[in-house]
C-alpha cells in the first residue's frame, strides 16, 4: 500500500505536466519561413534608389517534446517568425512575418511592414493574387493595403501597399509619396 502512493502521485504529476492538445507546423506551413535566413540581405530598387532589408532573425518553435514547458497552458502551438528591418533614405523599418498553428488545420498568418499589419487567423480563409514578376507568374501572392490591413500612426514612411509572396517573401510595395520598390536581388548569409 505504501508503494501505491507515492507512484499515484507521480503519475498525477506527470499527466498535469503533459500538454492536452499539441499542434505542430507542417512541411507545407514552414513555406512562409523559406525564403529567409537570418543575415540573408536583399535589395529592392525604385527609380530613386534603392532600399535594404537585412534578415535579423529567424525562429522556430516547432518542438514535439510532450512535457508543458510554459505555466498556464495545456496547449502546445508550433510557431515560426522572421524579423528584418529596411533602410530607407537613413531610416529604419522594422517588420515580421509570424505563423501559428493553432488548430491541425489552422495556420494563423500575421505580417507586418513598418505600421502596416496584415493578419489572417485561418491560411485557408487567404485569397492569393497572381503576379508576373521577371518573365515569372507567381500564384501565391497576398496584396496587403487598406482593404486588408490595419495601418498604426501616420508617418511619412508608411506604405500605401506591399506584396508579400508565400514562396519568394517581400517582393513590392509602395510608400506614401508614390515610390515602388521591387525586389531586386537576393544575397545570402555568409556561411
Amino acid at each position: 500500500m505504501r508503494r501505491i502512493w507515492p507512484i499515484s502521485i507521480l503519475s498525477i504529476l506527470l499527466v498535469s505536466c503533459i500538454y492536452d492538445a499539441m499542434y505542430f507546423l507542417s512541411d507545407k506551413d514552414m513555406e512562409w519561413m523559406a525564403p529567409y535566413s537570418t543575415n540573408d540581405t536583399i535589395i529592392f530598387t525604385s527609380s530613386r534608389g534603392q532600399d535594404t532589408m537585412i534578415v535579423e532573425s529567424k525562429t522556430l518553435y516547432n518542438d514535439h517534446w510532450p512535457f508543458v514547458q510554459n505555466e498556464g497552458t495545456d496547449m502546445y502551438l508550433g510557431n515560426a517568425s522572421i524579423k528584418y528591418g529596411i533602410q530607407h533614405d537613413g531610416e529604419l523599418l522594422k517588420g515580421d512575418i509570424v505563423i501559428i498553428k493553432k488548430e491541425e488545420d489552422c495556420l494563423y498568418l500575421g505580417i507586418h511592414f513598418g505600421n502596416r499589419h496584415y493578419k489572417c487567423e485561418n491560411e485557408k480563409e487567404l485569397h492569393f493574387d497572381s503576379f508576373t514578376f521577371e518573365g515569372i507568374k507567381y500564384m501565391d501572392l497576398i496584396k496587403v493595403e487598406n482593404s486588408n490591413s490595419v495601418l498604426y500612426d501616420d508617418y511619412y514612411l508608411n506604405t500605401v501597399y506591399f506584396i508579400w509572396s508565400k514562396s519568394k517573401g517581400l517582393v513590392e510595395y509602395k510608400y506614401l509619396n508614390g515610390d515602388v520598390y521591387t525586389f531586386y536581388k537576393k544575397i545570402p548569409r555568409k556561411k
